[in-house]
């Protein structure tokens, strides 16, 4: 279920996504002649950051290369996907992992049949392809001139000499980006993007293994082949430590500064009757081993380690298994790795997941929630009310003068993933990118009646790196119920930029953005807020335990009632639980209630009257709680009965937005 807030424009120049293309198409075939992408010229402008740049390129269209020319050649696969002297490994390999969704590639290449070159589709010399964008799908036209030299294309190519789609659509993305120049070295997860929607993150594989030292190897298998079983795109990375290493290659066949295209993730089954010490990946089971298969979008150098092409490990492997695997001893760029080697080379894997946001709420569906804001100092001086631009929590005076949103986890163990992903600027006069800035996301545990926005960082339970990058990601798994406060952030204060917020979580959260500080003045002579305190209900200790059902504390106060969860009965009962309350006089009155939980129905044990005074400051206090009857009221005997003590924290402050 998805559910989106605030629409935000793209970005991006105003002739991406305002081409349209059957009008285009129209007046070429009404007059008879080719298009030609007067937007996206083949001239230098296209090719170059600077126009003025001399080359000898030629221009030339498919049908000018081969006789024969196809938009497809039996569907598309890795192989179609060859990387040229353009250094934008990045994207070609995310066009290899492309592949691997059909239902995916149909969205980035629309109504590819009627696009093909065909009898029954007359042919003019235009294409369109589709990319994403800050929450949008924007159609990309371009004509089919490509550049070449001495009769080849000089850029993206298939192994196929008269297959073109993996040409044009790297043409439609160097336009997209301003020119072919601006595709070179960018960011894996930017191109996974741009192919998806998806929500891409990047794991660091020593990162990863340093901070789960038990099965370690197998873990990280495990995650990312169920990333892959559920679609996501994968690409992996062996980063370069400085310039002379990128694209150098290695002695066991693999290239640093380089990115590989994930196309297969899985167990291989082992012939008994062949099996060899080299089977036992994790010391555990001789039958089966975690492999894992790339594709080089150089089309050539493969590993050549274990379990390469032509390595005598896979007589291990029977033939029908062989055949349904694909293995192949072509050099074609694609080959398998085990698993401990992949780890071994590869520092950094970027998953590229596609939640299933549909109306069901059976296993497998996400709620998608959906924001467009910004970060803004709102021409006000820093502090001052509407200041949305704080900085890092480095930053502790100005940090959570952020944009915050509340959300509610209901169910223990909840998983939630945030993408927070910066809008990118780029003049239509200029090909050049406004630089990111940097920023991340942090997310904090609050009082669970909290409804208003909170002025000093409490309980973090979760903070994403830090990084000047489209976008960020935090994975959040086994949150526990209650209130959290989520805030996108840049790393320094009054840095202003839009952004556009992503919350997925298998159960139904309600995020919403927080715009008061305080209550706000009310109607009828109402006082607005003078004052904020926040009560801690910590502990229960009892002279003689309650038995069989669990234990609750309510909270009232002005009408407002609140309670804790519940806890098993014993002769302390820990609660640690806060609750905020704005009032506006400064002599204020709490009715705590001790609840135990029946068969039919709560009934209560005891409570206390705390008297809360504005001192400015944070105290314990141990109160007396007074036996009650079940209705709640003083009995007899029971009122002159101690049924033990109740340990609060209590903060007051004649600020209301001080907590």
């Amino acid at each position: 279920m998805t559910k989106r807030r605030k629409d935000r424009p793209t970005g991006l120049p105003a002739f991406v996504g305002q081409q349209n293309y059957r009008k285009l198409k129209g007046e070429c075939l009404k007059r008879k002649q080719l298009f030609v992408d007067l937007a996206f010229p083949p001239e230098n402008s296209s090719l170059f950051l600077d126009p003025e740049r001399s080359s000898d390129i030629v221009w030339k269209r498919p049908g000018e290369l081969v006789s024969d020319p196809k938009l497809f050649v039996e569907g598309a696969s890795p192989n179609d996907v060859t990387q040229g002297i353009l250094g934008n490994c990045w994207f070609v390999s995310a066009c290899s992992a492309l592949t691997h969704n059909e239902e995916l590639l149909e969205k980035v290449i629309p109504d590819a049949k009627h696009q093909e070159w065909d009898r029954k589709n007359p042919y003019c010399g235009i294409f369109r392809f589709r990319f994403w964008r800050f929450g949008e799908w924007i159609e990309v036209v371009i004509d089919d001139l490509l550049p070449t030299k001495d009769g080849k294309l000089l850029f993206a190519r298939s192994k196929t000499p008269n297959e073109f789609w993996s040409a044009l659509l790297e043409k439609a993305f160097a336009k997209l980006y301003g020119c072919y120049e601006n595709l070179v070295g960018g960011q894996l997860s930017d191109a996974l993007q741009d192919v998806s929607g998806g929500v891409a993150e990047t794991i660091n594989v020593r990162k990863f293994l340093s901070d789960d030292p038990k099965d370690k190897d197998e873990r990280l298998f495990r995650v990312i082949r169920g990333a892959f079983d559920q679609h996501a795109l994968i690409v992996a990375a062996i980063a370069a430590k400085n310039k002379d290493e990128i694209e150098k290659s290695l002695r066991c066949g693999l290239v640093k500064g380089h990115a590989y295209a994930v196309t297969m993730v899985r167990y291989i089954e082992l012939d008994a009757k062949k099996r060899s010490t080299f089977s036992n990946l994790f010391g555990k089971n001789e039958d089966k081993v975690a492999m894992i298969r790339l594709q080089n979008p150089w089309g050539e150098k493969e590993w050549n380690g274990p379990w390469s092409d032509n390595d005598t490990r896979w007589e291990q492997v029977t033939q029908q298994q062989k055949q349904e695997l694909g293995i192949t001893v072509d050099e074609d760029g694609e080959f398998w790795m085990p698993w401990e080697e992949f780890v071994k080379y590869f520092t950094d894997i970027s998953v590229c997941q596609l939640f299933n946001t549909g109306c069901s709420t059976a296993s497998g569906v996400f709620h998608e929630y959906i924001f467009f804001d910004e970060w803004s100092t709102n021409g006000v001086k820093t502090g001052a009310p509407m200041d949305r631009a704080g900085g890092c929590q480095n930053f502790v005076a100005t940090f959570c003068f952020n944009p915050q949103y509340r959300f509610d986890v209901k169910e223990p163990d909840t998983e939630i993933m945030i993408a927070l992903t910066q809008k990118e600027v780029q003049s239509e006069s200029s090909k050049q990118r406004e630089p990111y800035v940097t920023i991340g996301i942090h997310v904090m545990k609050v009082e669970n009646n909290r409804r208003y926005r909170i002025h000093q960082a409490i309980n973090p339970i979760g903070t994403s790196d830090y990084t000047s990058a489209r976008s960020v990601y935090l994975h959040l798994k086994d949150v526990q119920p209650g209130r959290y406060i989520l805030m996108p952030t840049t790393y320094a204060p009054r840095e202003q930029a839009e952004y556009m917020l992503r919350i997925y979580s298998p159960k139904e959260s309600d995020p919403q953005l927080l715009v008061y500080d305080a209550p706000q003045h009310r109607f009828f002579g109402c006082k607005k807020s003078m004052c904020v305190t926040r009560l801690k209900i910590l502990e229960a200790t009892f002279h003689n335990p309650p038995k069989d059902f669990n234990l609750f504390c309510t909270i009232i106060s002005e009408g407002e009632r609140v309670r804790t969860t519940s806890q098993r009965p014993s002769q302390t009962v820990q609660w640690n639980e806060p609750f905020v309350f704005h009032r506006n006089t400064l002599r204020q009155q709490y009715n705590i209630q001790i609840w135990q939980d029946g068969r039919k129905k709560p009934r209560t044990l005891g409570k206390c009257i705390l008297t809360g005074l504005i001192d400015n400051d944070t105290r314990t206090s141990v109160l007396d709680v007074q036996a009650s009857d079940s209705a709640g009221k003083a009995s007899g005997n029971l009122a002159k009965t101690r049924l033990g003590t109740l340990k609060i924290e209590i903060s007051s402050y004649d600020d209301p937005m001080y907590l």
